[in-house]
């Protein structure tokens, strides 16, 4: 700290504050009406010289893990080290699919799900983002679940552990924006771009509940839907093996509608049976699961549905079933060959 000693008589007032103007004519910055009265007037002006930071050393520590959402070559990696099913998520906007995943965790924390337990995550900051604005510390006055951003397709990851069984499998969650797989309607082909479809062991389709209740609505609902699954398997990023999951979300928005409830269930029940007349020759299995992930009205239990469709992703990938080899008798290339013997010929006769 350096202190200016040396004030000159004839240099007028001086303050100890820096801000005050009253050497240069001004009134007192803490409005005496008398400057001498001020407790800074006629002390000698301190100037404080300003400091320098210098840089820290950086510290040798441990990194963690980011915790965030995997990308696609993070997902890869942790698929080569166990058993693991991928899981696709495919619905337009606001059909539910960040409320499934949040669902799904949320559910873990309290005990286990479907027969499954919560034996660990390497996603845990991204799941707690997407559950936040569905809990009571939010302050929200209904639930809410953020908007899937476009871009590149994300990864939740959890591991479970089975009842009755002491190792784990993971589970992979793909989460791409709605509005992508919306434009593979149009144009098949950008399904080849989409990694997660071809490697899923299952393919779970979102139908929001809340459109089946207008009849407007609903026939493009229905529409939608079968575009998309045509569409996947012109692409060839349905393979045979895989397993499809047709799940109608908010149950709670339906069941709140009692003039349109019977409607609209019914009408998803019909949009079913028709994917499996279309599609049951291009899945391996084909199944339907209504649920209510994150509800916003008392009209369902939060979770309800999701033990059975948690059982369903988590079922022994079809990819591993092998195949039965077809057997065919192989015609001899010379007519002598082809020839009954001459044993069988005699026990005959």
């Amino acid at each position: 700290m350096t202190t200016m000693e040396d004030v000159e008589e004839d240099s007028g007032p001086q303050c100890a504050n820096p801000d005050c103007k009253i050497a240069s004519g001004g009134r007192c910055l803490e409005g005496f009406p008398e400057a001498s009265a001020c407790p800074h007037f006629g002390k000698a002006l301190v100037i404080v010289p300003g400091t320098t930071s210098t840089p820290k050393s950086s510290v040798p520590g441990l990194r963690l893990p980011h915790a965030q959402s995997l990308s696609i070559s993070e997902a890869t990696s942790l698929l080569r080290h166990g058993p693991c099913n991928v899981v696709s998520l495919v619905g337009p906007f606001d059909s539910g699919k960040t409320s499934l995943i949040a669902g799904i965790y949320d559910l873990l924390q309290r005990g286990p799900v479907g027969g499954y337990a919560f034996a660990g995550s390497s996603t845990m900051h991204s799941f707690e983002r997407a559950c936040h604005d569905s809990r009571r510390d939010s302050e929200r006055s209904e639930a809410h679940m953020e908007r899937t951003e476009r871009g590149e397709v994300l990864f939740f990851h959890v591991d479970l552990v089975g009842e009755g069984c002491d190792a784990k499998r993971a589970a992979l969650f793909g989460n791409r924006a709605g509005e992508e797989y919306t434009m593979v309607q149009d144009e098949p082909d950008r399904a080849k771009a989409y990694p997660e479809l071809k490697r899923s062991d299952v393919l779970t389709v979102l139908v929001d509940g809340a459109k089946l209740l207008n009849a407007g609505e609903r026939h493009q609902v229905r529409a939608e839907v079968r575009l998309t699954l045509r569409a996947f398997v012109e692409a060839g990023v349905a393979p045979p093996w895989q397993r499809l999951a047709l799940v109608l979300t908010k149950l709670d928005a339906i069941r709140k509608d009692e003039a349109g409830r019977d409607g609209a269930l019914g009408y998803f029940e019909a949009l079913v049976a028709r994917v499996r007349e279309d599609c049951a020759s291009n899945f391996a299995e084909i199944q339907s699961f209504i649920v209510a992930a994150s509800p916003k009205t008392t009209n369902a239990h939060r979770g309800e549905g999701m033990h059975e469709l948690l059982r369903y992703w988590m079922a022994d990938p079809a990819r591993n079933v092998p195949a039965a080899i077809e057997q065919r008798e192989v015609l001899k290339e010379r007519a002598f060959g082809r020839l009954p013997l001459l044993a069988t010929a005699r026990a005959g006769t």
